[in-house]
């Protein structure tokens, strides 16, 4: 394998600081002889926060045309970048053959040359089990499902830790398959890039051990359900949701590491003070979070939260 790991992430200014302490905990655990190279989608992020970032890894910054921005899906929930994993295959450098895509939200527990290794066979990308949604065909999960022939039973996947491979998301035209979801589902779209990936990749895709995706929000916490081990031998935590650790203190087993790399990198990027509602919820999560996770839950898959 290449001594390079070319990884690719999609940011805007509120997930800078995120970004980096997701690239420095990645960096601490790589080992010395790969080098970690990023390729950075954004649209609105100055120069000088670009260079920043590049001091931590080697930055390549990317800024989507604006045909290629009209193209992207929208959703007036999330922020535009939210769809703009979308647009790896058409923006990334083609001597690319693969790319490793990541969440600005993770703490990096492991050294990611072994997610970087794992065989895709024939598939075109690799990813985790989704805890919250684990079926296709489960609430929030992919909109017609039956009529796309998709069975009951097909597993989710999370998009927050993709391995793709890159000529083969070309050859089977993933992206106009996308579009042709979006454009096709009048239903309200919940996870953008997510969602419509499952939908047209549910039998393309190799699941990868949980532990290169574990969510903060439930791994190792009394509430998990189905209980798993995986969070003792962690790769890759992600603090998907609302509850963000850069933010306000957060609950599990896993803010104490993250505050760690979060002290190494805060000082050189600025950030706004928390809200009082982000107060609220720490001390929720924190706090009240195991006695309501059932109603949470139920909630959730309500879409009423």
């Amino acid at each position: 394998m290449s001594s390079e790991l070319p990884i690719a992430c999609a940011v805007n200014r509120a997930y800078v600081l995120p970004l980096a302490v997701m690239l420095e905990s990645l960096r601490l655990r790589l080992r010395p002889d790969v080098r970690p190279v990023l390729y950075l989608l954004h649209s609105v992020l100055s120069r000088q926060v670009v260079e920043m970032l590049g001091s931590l890894v080697e930055t390549h910054a990317i800024v989507p045309s604006d045909a290629q921005l009209a193209a992207a899906p929208h959703d007036a929930r999330l922020p535009r970048e939210a769809s703009f994993p979308l647009l790896l295959p058409e923006v990334l450098p083609r001597h690319l053959e693969r790319i490793l895509f990541l969440d600005a939200d993770l703490l990096v527990l492991e050294d990611l040359v072994k997610l970087w290794e794992t065989p895709l066979d024939r598939s075109v990308l690799a990813a985790t089990p989704d805890a919250a949604v684990p079926r296709c065909s489960a609430p929030r999960g992919v909109k017609g499902w039956k009529a796309r022939g998709i069975p009951p039973s097909a597993p989710y996947f999370n998009g927050g830790v993709l391995l793709i491979h890159l000529e083969r998301w070309r050859e089977r035209g993933v992206t106009r398959r996308v579009q042709e979801y979006f454009s096709a589902t009048r239903e309200p779209i919940d996870f953008l890039h997510q969602e419509a990936l499952n939908a047209v990749l549910w039998d393309d895709w190799l699941p990868l051990e949980p532990r290169w995706n574990l969510p903060a929000s439930s791994a190792g916490r009394p509430y998990e359900s189905p209980a798993s081990e995986a969070w003792l031998h962690p790769g890759v935590i992600h603090f998907s949701g609302r509850m963000k650790p850069w933010r306000t203190p957060v609950g599990g087993p896993f803010y104490a590491p993250y505050r760690e790399v979060l002290e190494r990198v805060r000082p050189q990027f600025s950030t706004e003070p928390p809200t009082v509602r982000e107060r609220l919820q720490s001390v929720y999560d924190r706090y009240l979070r195991a006695a309501c996770y059932p109603l949470e839950q139920y909630l959730w898959r309500q879409r009423l939260i």
